[in-house]
């Protein structure tokens, strides 16, 4: 791996904003804030990597001024996977009442803890949903109250796979898992392996299913934003009295989000909080 060209600013006005502009358009790789102490200023470091722009050569060359900040230093530094290192610091955690998921790769993960949790095996990989963020935890909480038996379950922006898995293990009687990114899909796939856990898993939008009632409850731990367009389709796919989850949802528009789903024939029947998100548990009216 190359190595970086760091540089070292101390901003001397609150222009933070301007700098961050103006280093991006330079073509910085990354932004560091460390934290000041008491006695300092705010710093910032920033990260480039072979070849520099002209622009940014330039600069470096002569005297140039930058905008609200003084330029302290330039160093090199060696680049860090920094992917493997996060991995090495990885340690299974508990995930809602009943569950274990272990974030590591399969080869490093002979010293599990003995426990009665069942575990999920999710390597942190490049999809979404390793149950370290809260609206993972929401979500599974949330189903974790329900009696799964038997249920059709729609697994909306399934990346790893990790709610589809925890409805299987639950009970559930079907389970589809359904992400736009091939990617996810294909890694979930790998992962059905590690847990010999099997959904069916479909690459596409939500367009691309039979626009009948065909499940009982969905799963759909996403941003709203990235969403909103396909809310009423997954509300056609849910039988009548069928159940929604929803997570990936700020606290601060969870209200917002509660009145556009109501739009849809949804009405919430509880919800909870975990830091700054929010998940629910919706139901269509019968």
């Amino acid at each position: 791996m190359a190595d970086y060209l760091r540089l070292r600013f101390t901003l001397t006005c609150d222009s933070e904003d301007r700098l961050v502009a103006e280093l991006w358009a330079l073509g910085t790789q990354g932004i560091e804030s460390p934290a000041p102490t008491d006695d300092a200023c705010q710093q910032m470091l920033a990260y480039f990597g072979e070849p520099l722009s002209p622009e940014l050569s330039r600069r470096l060359e002569g005297s140039a001024k930058w905008p609200g900040s003084r330029l302290e230093g330039v160093e090199t530094v060696p680049a860090v996977d920094w992917l493997s290192e996060y991995r090495r610091q990885l340690r299974p955690i508990e995930l809602g009442s009943g569950f274990l998921v272990d974030s590591r790769e399969p080869a490093d993960s002979s010293d599990l803890p003995s426990s009665e949790r069942v575990l999920l095996r999710i390597p942190a990989r490049s999809a979404f949903g390793t149950g370290s963020h809260e609206s993972t935890q929401l979500a599974l909480e949330l189903m974790e109250g329900l009696t799964m038996a038997s249920l059709r379950v729609l697994d909306v922006g399934t990346g790893t796979g990790i709610l589809a898995f925890a409805a299987l293990v639950l009970g559930a009687g079907e389970v589809m898992g359904l992400d736009i990114e091939t990617a996810s899909v294909l890694l979930a796939l790998e992962n059905c392996r590690l847990n010999r856990l099997s959904p069916r898993l479909v690459a596409g939008t939500v367009d691309c299913l039979r626009a009948t009632p065909q499940f009982d409850l969905a799963l759909v731990n996403v941003l709203p934003g990235r969403i909103r367009a396909y809310l009423g389709s997954i509300v056609e796919l849910l039988s009548q009295g069928g159940k929604m989850v929803v997570s990936g949802v700020l606290a601060e528009q969870h209200e917002s989000y509660i009145r556009e789903l109501e739009c849809f024939g949804l009405r919430e029947e509880r919800s909870s909080r975990s830091g700054d998100w929010m998940g629910s548990l919706m139901e269509k009216a019968q």
